[in-house]
């Protein structure tokens, strides 16, 4: 297992980025990453990865990330749940110290085997995995927008102490916009999807690293891995940094909901404001 410094140093604050399946068009779900990461001013390193195509939204797009000049810190797979498992074989070969999925279709599908494969092959590289179903990271900070958030399209999130960690993708838009609104600023917003390697309770632990961060607001649909929640809160309560958590899914309805995504979906604005309300903010 990695140490929250490999984590911190993977995940949250790479220097080098590959996105996979890069789409020229920055209106599309997997041209956004590059998009945003380039109208930010992030200043890592950045390699598009297109087989298809030699220039990406004006850029030269690599054919794999086997072929990039330098091993990766964090890789984004945009590519669709079929090329999935070969795209993380050739992220393990090509030793990338992380991975984000932003692909459905896994375990939540029903198919459990091919999602055992992709963390077998990650573990024996000791590379971790971010999601499946994750869409992704975004330090306003330092302009990682290491996402593909529809909701930053138009304005991103302010700068801030905070750091929010979300099972849900669709909320991190709300989250950010909601507290813009009230004047709240953000260290982090995370999406952790489905879990199947890194844990909610994970990387926030990999956040108490940054001594810039002085709080944490979780966004809990289930506590399917408590025991990292647990061992994350008692460290920040050691270091004096608070946490916030708003569980969502307590009735069996809201549960059900849940579990498919499309509680927070339908009325996402509305769960944010509930969330500040709930912390006080």
């Amino acid at each position: 297992m990695t140490t929250p410094k490999h984590l911190h140093r993977t995940l949250l604050a790479p220097q080098s980025l590959a996105i996979i399946g890069a789409s020229d068009d920055p209106a599309k779900t997997t041209g956004r990453p590059l998009s945003y990461l380039r109208r930010t001013g992030w200043n890592g390193r950045i390699y598009p990865v297109n087989p298809q195509r030699e220039i990406v939204q004006g850029e030269k797009a690599w054919q794999s990330v086997e072929s990039l000049p330098e091993a990766i810190d964090h890789a984004m797979i945009l590519s669709h749940t079929a090329r999935v498992l070969d795209t993380v074989e050739s992220c393990a070969r090509a030793k990338v110290g992380a991975v984000s999925i932003l692909a459905g279709g896994f375990t939540e599908s029903g198919d459990e085997a091919l999602q055992n494969k992709i963390l077998a092959i990650a573990r024996d590289a000791g590379m971790r995995i971010l999601g499946p179903s994750s869409i992704g990271y975004a330090d306003p900070r330092c302009g990682l927008m290491l996402t593909a958030n529809a909701a930053f399209a138009e304005s991103y999130p302010a700068n801030g102490r905070l750091f929010v960690a979300s099972h849900s993708g669709s909320m991190i838009g709300a989250l950010a916009s909601r507290g813009a609104a009230r004047g709240i600023g953000f260290a982090g917003l995370v999406s952790v999807g489905v879990e199947a390697d890194v844990t909610l309770g994970e990387i926030c632990m990999a956040a108490l690293e940054d001594p810039q961060i002085d709080g944490f607001l979780l966004f809990l649909e289930s506590l399917r891995n408590a025991g990292d929640i647990r061992r994350f809160a008692i460290a920040a309560a050691e270091a004096g940094k608070p946490v916030i958590a708003y569980k969502l899914g307590r009735s069996a309805q809201a549960a059900e909901l849940a579990q498919s995504h499309t509680g927070a979906m339908a009325g996402e604005d509305a769960v944010a404001d509930a969330f500040f309300r709930a912390c006080g903010i």
